[in-house]
């Protein structure tokens, strides 16, 4: 009797460890497939154009390039530290700076939100690369122009010489109605220091890690590794 159970034992705590697995879980030190539930939602509102790179990859342009303002809302896949990179672009002629067939001096603005708290504020960098008219001359109206870096937007540009951005109030940048339909809680329209006269500028912020203070699983080398399937349904 006493073989017998001796006999029994390692099978019954086999059944008992193999009972309090997750068998949705992948097996130890194996990736797993990135679930819809791993995103973050995006929300992005520019007066009056923007692209969005998130660590040296585009990840979402503005698909209206002047009016009306719209706000463009995507999922990404966070990863930290994490480098985003914005060309943020006001309505202008390239050669006078104006709009409206050169009749108007227009306005920006930019500002964005991450479902992990991440928030347009005066921390990030921006560079003006495109402005004018120069000294509010509307009757001879001009502009000047700085090459566009073609790395602005890689993980290890150098922007240790930016201006940080400024903060500019909603009555200033006075935004459309797709921006109060969206939860922009806690963010900061930015621009540079003109908002008038600076048309194309580029923001950067480094993002060290989730301000929600949440941990997340980092996906950001799954190309490179075989993951795990997501479990499937049982056939019917």
């Amino acid at each position: 009797m006493k073989k017998m159970i001796w006999l029994l034992l390692p099978l019954t705590l086999f059944a008992a460890w193999s009972f309090g697995q997750d068998r949705n879980s992948p097996p130890v030190g194996k990736p797993r497939k990135p679930q819809i539930s791993d995103t973050i939602k995006a929300s992005i509102y520019a007066d009056n154009w923007f692209m969005l790179y998130i660590n040296g990859e585009l990840v979402a342009v503005d698909s209206i390039k002047f009016i009306p303002h719209n706000v463009v809302s995507v999922d990404i896949l966070p990863s930290y530290p994490m480098t985003i990179a914005v060309m943020a672009r006001d309505n202008a002629d390239p050669k006078t700076g104006m709009e409206y067939a050169n009749t108007n001096i227009g306005d920006a603005g930019f500002v964005l939100k991450f479902g992990d708290g991440t928030v347009t504020n005066g921390k990030w960098k921006a560079k003006r690369y495109s402005w004018g008219p120069i000294n509010r001359d509307t009757r001879n109206p001009r502009v000047e122009n700085l090459p566009i870096p073609e790395d602005w937007y890689a993980i290890n540009f150098d922007d240790s010489n930016w201006d940080l951005a400024k903060e500019y109030p909603e009555d200033v940048v006075d935004p459309k109605q797709s921006y109060f339909e969206h939860d922009f809680k806690g963010a900061k329209f930015i621009w540079t220091q003109d908002i008038a006269l600076d048309n194309t500028v580029i923001f950067r912020h480094v993002v060290t890690s989730p301000p929600d203070g949440k941990t997340r699983t980092d996906f950001s080398n799954l190309n490179n590794v075989v993951p795990d399937s997501p479990p499937k349904r049982p056939k019917r």
